[in-house]
Parts: C-alpha cells; sequence; structure tokens
C-alpha cells in the first residue's frame, strides 16, 4: 500500500509538463525492480535462529568428531554418521563413497599413522547455495601425525565439511587435502 502512495507522490512531484514522460516511466520502473527484489528474502527471524542453534550443535560434533579421529576411536565416530552419508575424498580421481567407504578411508589412516592432531585456523558456518546458513560447518586447519611404516612425520593443510540431516548426524562429509602428493612423499626415499 506505501508503495501505491510512494508512485502517487512521484507522479505529482516530478511530472511536470517540462518532465519527460519517458524517464517518469523509468523512475517507475525501477522503483518497482527495488521494491520486488527488497521482498525476495522469505527467510523468517526463527528461520534464522534455528540455522544459528543447529550450527553450535552441529559445530560441537564436528570438533568432537575430529577429536575422536585424533584419539582413534573409530567406533565412537561411526556413532556420528547418518547411514545415508556421503563422502567427497580428497584423492585425485576419487567418486563419491558411500557411508562403508568412509569409514573405510577413516580406519586406513588410523592403521596407517600415529600421533595425529589436528590444529583449526578457522572454524566457519555453511551456507546453501544461495548463501542462507544451513547449520553445515566447515574448517580450514593443519594436520600432523607419523606415518608409522616409515616414521616419516606429515605436516598437511587440510579443508573439512559436514553436512547434517535432522537428527543431528553427519549426512555429506568433504576433505580436501593433498592425498596422494602427502602419500607420495611418504614413500620417498628422502
Amino acid at each position: 500500500m506505501i508503495y501505491n502512495y510512494i508512485i502517487l507522490l512521484m507522479y505529482h512531484i516530478y511530472l511536470k509538463p517540462n518532465l519527460n514522460l519517458i524517464i517518469m516511466k523509468k523512475i517507475i520502473l525501477l522503483m518497482s525492480i527495488v521494491f520486488l527484489y527488497s521482498c525476495n528474502n522469505t527467510n523468517t527471524v526463527g528461520e534464522v535462529e534455528s540455522s544459528n542453534n543447529n550450527y553450535a550443535r552441529n559445530l560441537e560434533v564436528a570438533k568432537e568428531f575430529m577429536k575422536l579421529h585424533e584419539m582413534e576411536d573409530l567406533e565412537s565416530q561411526i556413532a556420528m554418521l547418518s547411514d545415508d552419508l556421503i563422502h567427497e575424498p580428497p584423492r585425485y580421481g576419487a567418486d563419491l563413497q558411500d557411508k562403508d567407504g568412509f569409514i573405510n578411508d577413516i580406519k586406513g589412516y588410523q592403521d596407517n599413522f600415529e600421533n595425529m592432531k589436528f590444529t583449526p585456523t578457522y572454524w566457519l558456518p555453511g551456507s546453501d547455495s544461495l548463501g542462507n546458513l544451513n547449520g553445515s560447518v566447515r574448517v580450514y586447519g593443519v594436520w600432523t601425525a607419523t606415518h608409522t611404516p616409515t616414521q616419516k612425520s606429515v605436516n598437511l593443510k587440510s579443508y573439512h565439511y559436514w553436512d547434517f540431516d535432522e537428527s543431528g548426524l553427519m549426512i555429506q562429509v568433504g576433505d580436501y587435502f593433498d592425498a596422494t602428493g602427502m602419500m607420495m612423499s611418504l614413500t620417498s626415499d628422502e
């Protein structure tokens, strides 16, 4: 309703005999576009607060997951995973994996590395493709460990993300780091 008053006011103020009618039409069109665009935000305060609440809960779950990995407590980590989990592994050319593939990867790291330690640089909230907070968790950080067979040290920058289902279980996980380069450095003679 206020939109109609604005147009009426613009009409009385700007529409004078010496003002070109085309300019007035352009102003009205621009105002209409701005008005329609401003109505596009469909998030309510409750939805935003819910996302933030989910983020706080999910952040604690993600931090615990990383601590459990350092402690090599695979069974406790498995309890945090949805049966429908999808994992995006860090290996070159690797396809998406299901829950069993992800568990196999975790077990492989725990079997082949000792003194694993994750030092986070930044914990961040995640968003959907439109930039709306969705309760997911992101982290940048550094893994350090000792490769058990060779006793070589690892210092690996990484990025990880976790998406969660309604019950707080991890539904999608992604790991980004140079896994191939790390493994090649462990097998070299240097």
